[in-house]
């Protein structure tokens, strides 16, 4: 392994510190429901847009970019 890869798998994401829309919604579902978003956003099936306007109609205050950025970053090892 070459000395730039190592450093790259070796150097911690940053996350910022600051939670994600998403993480904030989970925080406040039940686990039934929180359980339901997580398989949802993982189930490539069903849209980002669907989810959005679901958790809009729930009252939650969401943009379809949250959805689709927590999506992207479900799917890293």
């Amino acid at each position: 392994m070459g000395k730039l890869l190592d450093e790259i798998k070796t150097t911690p994401k940053n996350t910022g510190g600051v939670k994600s829309k998403i993480d904030l919604i989970l925080e406040k579902l039940n686990t039934e429901d929180r359980a339901d978003l997580l398989e949802a956003i993982n189930d490539h099936t069903i849209s980002v847009t669907v989810i959005t306007r679901v958790l809009r109609g729930k009252g939650f205050d969401i943009q379809r970019s949250a959805v689709q950025r927590y999506r992207g970053l479900s799917n890293e090892p």
